[in-house]
């Protein structure tokens, strides 16, 4: 029975050792399969990881400045159609008080030009008016003299001189007439 119990420790001293050399072997090979990993594959996962995020955050980055950029621009479009509608606002402004001052130059010029022509023909009337008064003086004198030349030929009664006096008149309605 000694021998028995003899095998039993060897079996169980011989698997403790090997139990403890495969779990060596086992320790063992796991470091090195962790090195290898992280040699071969972690680093290069790590770095694809890296890169994906780099990349995430270029497109977050990028994005928030196109957004910034085009809330820039319409801010930039808002003014400057403000300007727009504001110098409109000034042309028509301009436009129509050009427009009024024109109106009231050509008023004030028509005005001028209408008081000329009355001026003008006060002054043919009046011209006209004198020409005939001069000319009734020239006449009533012609008229005058030849009453008194014809006068003068005659020795005159009262009768006789009603006569010439009327007509002379006559002559000067019928030389009116003509």
């Amino acid at each position: 029975m000694c021998s028995s119990k003899m095998n039993n420790s060897l079996v169980v001293a011989s698997s403790g050792q090997t139990t403890l050399s495969t779990i060596l072997f086992v320790i063992v090979s796991f470091i090195i399969l962790l090195l290898a990993l992280k040699k071969f594959a972690w680093g290069p996962v790590v770095n694809m990881m890296q890169e994906r995020q780099d990349k995430i955050a270029n497109d977050i980055d990028n994005a928030e400045k196109s957004r910034n950029e085009a809330s820039s621009l319409l801010q930039q479009r808002e003014d400057e159609l403000r300007k727009a509608r504001t110098e409109a606002q000034k042309i028509i402004a301009q436009a129509k008080e050009t427009a009024d001052n024109s109106a009231h130059a050509i008023l004030i010029e028509a005005d001028k030009h209408s008081k000329q022509m009355k001026k003008q023909a006060e002054d043919d009337i009046n011209n006209e008016r004198n020409r005939m008064l001069e000319d009734a003086k020239n006449e009533i004198a012609d008229l005058s003299i030849e009453i008194a030349s014809k006068i003068l030929k005659k020795e005159l009664s009262p009768a006789t001189h009603q006569e010439l006096i009327q007509s002379s008149i006559e002559k000067l309605g019928v030389a009116d007439d003509e």
